[in-house]
């Protein structure tokens, strides 16, 4: 968007650019600025932690809103365009001249140059390919001198190397894209179980097989799994735009490893998947496939990804905006959009078509789509339209290949006019066109047939060139879920190609003559779907979970790399420490562990020195590899010795794990799993009790106050220590909620005869109620606090708490949340009176039922009150869920498991087989139950599992395994996998699978009990 003749409207205060400068400078690139935001606004600009006022009207819902990193880069271009260009310093000769490299002819002569050389004026770009050559020239004919050994160390010394190992990548690959020289490779991966911990993005220089970059912690993770062109490089191959955060895109320049993007756009409304984008060949704006609000026009957005965010919603515009596309259409292109697709809802609304598969023209006028849809980028209209079930533009931007039921079209990208065709080829699959040449050249992959295998057709131009048989794998381009799969891979300049088979292998051809293809040779594929044709002839395969770099000329394999290996036994390091230093380590092999340490040290198994440079490399200006051969690695057994390393960052944080790291040294071969079970069920509270109280309570209290109220009320019911009840009370973090459970604890604890622990219960929630003064108390408390009076001997002051709970019911949140939270403590202290006649007041009664009815029925059933819960299960909205259908098992009630599960694909055979039991049995299951010889086998089992499943991927089969030990009472195994996930700031983690463990063990339910 120009700025000028655009309204904008400034909110906050803009720190970088001062008081009053945003508007100066705006208003005199010909922008208008206003107070106010209306129909006429055009941009929103923020200030830093600004948010703009809230509510926020229509108009600024229509209205992009961009921060003030942004505005700084749009008035930076604007002011550069309009001619305010400062005269940029002259470049600095090489630290090196070619000449000088050249001259010295031995190693004594090359080290005396490096040693006299100017390393403050390095620069990797432009000194380390001539360098390198000239090093591995000198490598060959002398092996690896001193001269390489100084090079190495005075690399280390400018900041510009570190050492790097390739499995960065810790859950599978979800998207990857070769830059357009040719150069490097962008991979990237989604989240582990850890949302939070984000994903990777890996940078890989493809000449070399070597990884140059890795960038750890992105927000949301990189793409989406079975989700294709999540990454899409810049012209210039500097800049690397990503989907991430599920539905952004943002834009990271390759040789930067910081987790934040330079620019990024939201502006899907809340997408649960990434949208298709189209990166611009400059890499400072981009075509996003959103929503907009419309008569049936075309669809998306054109806007600017050069610096700052920009948070929009475009489904909100119902006029013309610069960045979304165009409202008018050519009359035959709108007829086309309602001929193919015509949908509306009851307003009248209309959606329209988007540019499928976007990509730009080479001069970033014009945009394309596998739809066959040509749109202006600066008008945002659409030229020309040929539907088409598949379309690709040429490198050049000349010519569209389109495939249609008539068979396959060539057309001028210009204007779509039908330069030849059609072409019979039997339902076209996959286009491919190849870079570099002068007269454009197309692989068009067909599929077999009765008659004929699959082909590969190739067209110059307008002209079919030739036709050869390979057993492609018959993968269609327009495939849904396909990722960046891809079988077919042109080698620059369009003479030689690459094609994967679906015999598992690689065929390499050359087409200097397409009509006589030949195939120079064939190498394994290593279960690849897809190939890339890199700089210097060289291919790389990959899957989800491997990366190859393969010479297409020899065959030579330059870096294999698996990830997702599990070797046994621990890593170097374990626990917080890996949580620390993880990013380091990785899986030599199949066997073994390893981690690297900055600056220059490895954790490795003696006798493997040999073997780290094939996977290790010092990683210059995250662009170039640099073999680890020619420096001076530091090789180390374990973290213990690293730990003394005197000089490493890495290795002062080991020292302040170093009595872990000596327990981890000590622990020798790990024995049988699970231990036998010396844990009891006090270790478990504790347990669940420690776990929230690092936690911020003010980010997690509206969690950790209910969970250990209800902890706190198991304890009082089952435990043998009464005061034990109170110290999980005395952890709640709020006043109310704890006065609620000190009232649960006293009434438990008085029903069950003990007076003196049930009286110094309620005497502290009589203090509580003191210090909650002035504060709401919600229905919940007061009928608890009601329920303690009554069973301590108060009925008159329980009535008058009693009706101040009934007046504090709401319906808000949840419609009974209130009402069962007041009948339950009534019933807990012996008023079933006052709950019959709290449930005999339907005028009360909400419509629907209760989400969580599960539990209150399960508490019906098993306190005996049946009839209470049958008269539950027959009110308007509610179910019965298999909880309750479970407990009527275990109270060996069959008789009512037919009328009340009648409509329920739970109540089977076995359940009612269980029912019996316990009739005859008289008696439910006790709990905690004693693990079985079964039990153990399985938990085993899942052990031995889990230990083959990589540490990011850990999280959810620990929590199962957990459940499944707490469920059959094994609370030392519990314990024990519990201590495997990290104690952080995170609710949802440890402490949530604590406490489901003390559910599960004390109730058979995953679930907060009553």
């Amino acid at each position: 968007m120009e700025l000028r003749g655009s309204t904008v409207v400034l909110y906050g205060t803009f720190y970088a650019l001062g008081e009053g400068e945003a508007e100066r400078r705006l208003e005199a690139l010909g922008a208008r600025v206003a107070d106010t935001v209306t129909e006429q606004t055009d941009l929103i600009f923020l200030g830093l932690g600004e948010r703009g006022p809230i509510p926020r009207t229509d108009e600024m819902h229509r209205t992009p809103y961009l921060d003030e990193d942004a505005l700084l880069g749009m008035l930076e271009r604007a002011e550069g365009a309009k001619g305010a260009a400062s005269s940029a310093a002259a470049e600095p000769p090489p630290f090196l001249s070619p000449t000088a490299l050249a001259a010295a002819a031995d190693s004594p002569a090359l080290h005396a140059l490096l040693d006299g050389a100017d390393w403050s004026a390095f620069r990797p770009d432009r000194d380390l390919p001539p360098l390198r050559a000239r090093l591995g020239d000198l490598e060959r004919s002398e092996g690896v001198t001193d001269a390489h050994r100084l090079a190495t160390r005075r690399l280390c010394a400018t900041g510009e190397a570190r050492l790097l190992h390739p499995y960065g990548h810790d859950v599978e690959i979800v998207g990857h894209a070769l830059s357009p020289d040719g150069r490097y490779l962008a991979t990237g991966s989604w989240v582990g179980d850890d949302y939070d911990a984000g994903g990777v993005l890996q940078i890989w220089e493809v000449t070399t097989g070597r990884c140059v970059n890795t960038v750890a912690g992105i927000a949301g993770g990189v793409g989406w799994p079975d989700y294709g062109r999540t990454l899409q490089w810049s012209a210039d191959s500097t800049r690397l735009a990503m989907a991430h955060r599920t539905n952004m895109v943002g834009v990271w320049r390759a040789t930067e490893a910081g987790i934040d993007p330079i620019a990024a756009i939201d502006v899907s409304n809340g997408n649960s998947r990434p949208s298709e984008f189209a990166l611009s060949p400059d890499g400072r704006s981009v075509y996003s496939h959103c929503g907009t609000n419309g008569d049936g026009g075309l669809q998306g957005c054109l806007v600017p990804l050069d610096r700052g965010t920009l948070s929009w919603l475009p489904c909100h515009v119902e006029t013309e905006h610069p960045y979304t596309m165009a409202r008018r259409l050519p009359e035959p292109v709108r007829k086309e959009f309602d001929r193919i697709e015509s949908r509306s809802d009851d307003d009248g609304f209309r959606v329209g078509q988007w540019i499928d598969g976007p990509v730009w023209s080479p001069d970033g006028t014009r945009l394309y789509g596998t739809n066959a849809l040509c749109v202006d980028a600066k008008s945002r209209r659409v030229l020309w339209y040929a539907p088409a079930t598949l379309a690709r533009l040429s490198p050049d931007g000349r010519l569209v290949a389109a495939v249609t039921d008539r068979g396959l079209f060539l057309r001028e990208a210009a204007d779509g006019r039908i330069r030849c065709g059609p072409f019979a080829l039997g339902k076209p699959r996959s286009l491919r066109w190849a870079t570099g040449r002068a007269t454009n050249r197309l692989a068009v992959l067909t599929p077999g047939s009765d008659t004929a295998p699959p082909a590969v057709h190739v067209f110059d131009d307008d002209r079919h060139v030739g036709s050869v048989s390979i057993p492609h794998p018959e993968w269609a381009d327009d495939e849904k879920w396909a990722g960046d799969r891809n079988a077919w891979a042109w080698a620059p300049g369009g003479e030689r190609a690459a094609c994967l088979t679906s015999e598992g292998t690689v065929e390499v051809w050359s087409f200097a003559d397409p009509a006589r293809a030949r195939r120079l040779r064939t190498v394994p594929a290593g279960g690849a779907d897809a190939v890339h044709w890199g700089a210097e002839g060289t291919l790389v395969l990959l899957d989800s979970s491997c990366v190859r770099f393969v010479r297409a000329d020899t065959g030579e394999v330059l870096g294999n790399f698996p990830f997702l290996r599990v070797p046994e036994g621990p890593r170097p390091v374990e626990g917080e420490a890996a949580e620390e230093l993880g990013t380091g380590i990785f899986a030599l092999d199949d066997r073994a562990w390893a981690m690297t340490l900055e600056p220059d040290a490895v954790i490795a198994p003696p006798g493997r020195e040999d073997e780290l440079d094939s996977v290790l490399t010092w990683a210059v200006g995250c662009r170039h590899a640099w073999p680890v051969r020619w420096g001076e690695l530091r090789v180390l057994p374990d973290a213990l010795a690293a730990a003394d390393l005197p000089d490493s960052e890495d290795a002062e944080i080991l020292r302040e794990y170093r009595a872990e790291l000596e327990e981890l040294a000590d622990s020798g071969a790990p024995g049988p799993w699970p231990p036998p079970n010396t844990a009891v069920l006090d270790d478990l509270y504790e347990e669940a009790r420690r776990s929230v109280l690092p936690l911020d309570q003010d980010r997690w209290g509206f969690a950790t106050g209910p969970y250990l109220r209800a902890a706190a009320r198991l304890r009082a019911r089952h435990g043998a220590q009464p005061e034990t009840a109170m110290v999980l009370v005395e952890d709640i973090p709020e006043v109310t909620d704890r006065l609620a459970a000190a009232s649960d604890v006293a009434v438990l604890l008085a029903r069950a005869g003990l007076t003196n622990p049930a009286r110094a219960a309620f005497d502290r929630a009589e203090f509580l109620v003191t210090e909650a003064a002035g504060k709401q108390l919600n229905a919940d408390t007061a009928s608890s606090f009601a329920a303690a009076c009554h069973a301590l001997g108060d009925p008159a002051r329980a009535e008058e708490w009693f009706r101040r709970a009934r007046t504090a019911i709401t319906v808000e949140p949840n419609p009974w949340d209130d009402h069962l939270a007041v009948l339950h403590a009534m019933l807990e202290c012996g008023r079933e009176d006052l709950a019959r006649a709290l449930l005999a007041d339907r005028s009360s009664h909400p419509p629907v039922g209760y989400h969580s009815e599960q539990e209150w029925l399960v508490y019906l059933i098993r306190g005996g009150r049946i009839d209470l819960a049958r008269e539950f299960q027959r009110l308007p909205g509610w179910e019965v869920p298999y909880e309750a259908l479970t407990a009527l098992a275990e109270a060996g009630r069959p008789d009512l498991l037919e009328g009340w599960g009648e409509h329920n694909w739970a109540v089977g055979d076995e359940l009612v087989a269980q029912a019996h039991r316990a009739a005859e049995a008289g008696a439910p299951p006790l709990r905690p139950l004693t693990p079985t010889d079964r039990d153990i086998k399985e938990l085993s089992e899942g052990y031995a599992e889990l230990q083959r499943t990589p540490h990011s991927q850990r999280q959810h089969p620990i929590r199962l395994l957990t459940e499944r030990a707490a469920g059959c009472g094994h609370f030392s195994a519990v314990l024990d996998l519990l201590r495997l996930v990290p104690l952080d700031d995170e609710f949802n983690g440890r402490p949530a699978m604590a406490f489901s463990a003390l559910w599960l063990a004390l109730t058979g339910f995953n679930t907060p009990p009553w």
